[in-house]
């Protein structure tokens, strides 16, 4: 049966669409099995349980994917209702019947904010800012660097339930593997994209996080790829660890830029690395590289012979 035609048959069904996206060169070559993709899938389908429990507990929510293309799903959320006073929200001041939009924009909320709070960007502040179409309240945030977004209450606590954060990790973590560049999630007007060096930091995102620190390092790391894109970030590795990180040194990209300096995949830097530390939920340290304060040299794997 399809879901239209169910969501027909039962008016206190409200449906909604996903449209999912992988993109990369392993999919366009055809080098990625589609089923490696569904641990994905079932991740997102955690995510929608979880904010389901949390804002509409009596709701029960389904979701139904078909391959459109490779790397590619259409996936019908159905929020069921057993009767009219299970579709309304509860606490906090919510009063709004709950809809599948409804709970379509508390994911991409969720979305957005994750990717803002993993770039290490905290709020300073947050204001009631009225409600959305859907009824449901909205917040405004402000960020240390004066900058701010306007974002449903019920995304911003949901970030909160480290089982969420977890679930929306899974969605991303196809893009952490060679060859997938980026998932692109769109409904409706809605249209929000998860790119390589933005689920990496993601990855690393622990909503429990107590103490933070910032410290500088030098030390030896391989570019395994570089880009001087706006925003754009280095993979590297120390050895051990692979991840991206920004390049803060501009005479450095000057250099690059001007053709007074040749550089290519797989090279060697010695450098200061701005490293964060924190402790998480059980008290144990986190380390995580951020950026590259400067470049104090740089060798051409080629004529790499030995470390600095």
């Amino acid at each position: 049966m399809k879901s239209t035609d169910l969501a027909q048959r039962k008016p206190d069904t409200a449906v909604d669409t996903l449209y999912v996206r992988y993109d990369g060169e392993a999919l366009r070559t055809h080098e990625m099995d589609v089923k490696q993709l569904a641990p994905a899938l079932l991740s997102l389908a955690k995510a929608f349980d979880i904010m389901q429990k949390d804002v509409a507990p009596e709701a029960r929510v389904r979701l139904n994917a078909q391959a459109t293309r490779e790397g590619s799903f259409t996936i019908d959320l159905l929020l069921h209702f057993v009767n009219e006073a299970e579709g309304l929200l509860t606490g906090d001041g919510v009063t709004a019947v709950l809809n599948a939009s409804g709970l379509m924009a508390i994911y991409f909320g969720a979305v957005r904010l994750i990717k803002r709070f993993a770039m290490h960007a905290k709020p300073a502040k947050s204001e009631d800012a009225g409600q959305d179409e859907n009824g449901l309240d909205l917040v405004d945030i402000t960020f240390p660097d004066g900058s701010r977004m306007r974002e449903l209450k019920a995304s911003v606590d949901a970030l909160r339930n480290p089982e969420l954060v977890k679930a929306v990790k899974g969605v991303f973590a196809p893009t952490l593997e060679d060859g997938i560049d980026l998932v692109q999630f769109q409904s409706g007007t809605r249209d929000e994209t998860v790119r390589t060096e933005e689920a990496d930091a993601i990855s690393h995102y622990d909503p429990d996080a107590r103490e933070s620190s910032e410290d500088t390092v030098e030390i030896v790391i391989q570019a395994l790829d570089v880009s001087f894109r706006e925003n754009g970030k280095w993979r590297i590795t120390d050895g051990i660890k692979t991840q991206f990180v920004t390049i803060e040194d501009e005479q450095f990209k000057k250099r690059v830029l001007d053709g007074d300096e040749a550089m290519r995949a797989n090279d060697i830097y010695r450098v200061d690395m701005r490293v964060e530390k924190s402790l998480d939920e059980n008290n144990r340290l986190m380390t995580r590289y951020v950026s590259i304060v400067r470049v104090h040299e740089h060798r051409s794997i080629g004529e790499q012979l030995t470390l600095f």
